[in-house]
């Protein structure tokens, strides 16, 4: 994989660095976004020091930050798909994203996952789950040509075929 640092105006993609964590911390430990995402807030700080310094071990993180102030709103991450016998499938990506609640509705993760796609030419297939009841999220994933595949507790599954 390729680093990434792509000017789309207001907002750059690159990547995650140490002077990061307020921002990062910031994000994941809001209940709307968690809500949104799928996931716990994480309040305790030793916790989100453990999952911001695993960020890029098993997976591709590129982070959405604003250009005068360097400040980060977002994280998309790549994953590859688990096989059957539990073996990665970088063929096939899971794609997961959130972005700080002050900065949603400007366009920015539309834009900025564009980019990331575009970029990204080292697997055919990248999936996302969302939660049914996230319409903005499945509104950018369809701006982008994700199709539904499948529905099942709660979360709609979109696939987008790369080659």
């Amino acid at each position: 994989m390729k680093n990434i640092n792509i000017n789309l105006g207001e907002i750059k993609l690159d990547t995650l660095n140490s002077n990061d964590f307020k921002d990062y911390w910031e994000m994941i430990a809001n209940d709307q976004v968690a809500k949104k995402t799928g996931f716990e807030p994480v309040k305790d700080e030793i916790k989100a020091k453990m999952l911001f310094q695993s960020e890029n071990e098993d997976h591709v993180t590129f982070v959405i930050r604003l250009v005068d102030s360097g400040k980060v709103i977002g994280l998309i991450n790549l994953f590859p798909e688990i096989g059957e016998n539990f073996e990665p499938v970088y063929d096939n990506l899971e794609l997961g994203y959130f972005m700080n609640n002050n900065y949603q509705k400007r366009g920015y993760m539309t834009k900025a996952l564009s980019a990331v796609i575009k970029n990204f030419d080292e697997a055919s297939l990248i999936e996302a789950t969302v939660d049914q009841n996230n319409k903005p999220s499945m509104k950018v994933l369809n701006k982008l040509g994700f199709h539904q595949i499948d529905k099942y507790d709660g979360y709609k599954t979109f696939e987008l075929k790369l080659s």
